[in-house]
């Protein structure tokens, strides 16, 4: 099982701040997010077990993956 955290805007449109999965990769994790729909998620700043990782990172049973929001300023 993979535990997945959510924060920032995703977090709040979500509903949830954490879930946990079976997916095996975070292109399939991607399409698993409570409330979000995979072309908002694309965007998303991703975390495995405090390294950033790619869309085609495969996860493992006990892996940690948090979910951040693209940072905006101006």
């Amino acid at each position: 099982m993979v535990r997945v955290k959510i924060f920032g805007v995703m977090r709040l449109k979500s509903g949830v701040s954490s879930f946990e999965t079976e997916a095996g990769s975070i292109n399939e994790l991607l399409n698993c997010i409570p409330g979000i729909e995979r072309k908002e998620a694309k965007n998303l700043v991703v975390i495995v077990n405090d390294r950033p990782a790619g869309r085609y990172c495969k996860l493992k049973d006990g892996d940690e993956v948090v979910l951040l929001s693209p940072a905006g300023g101006g």
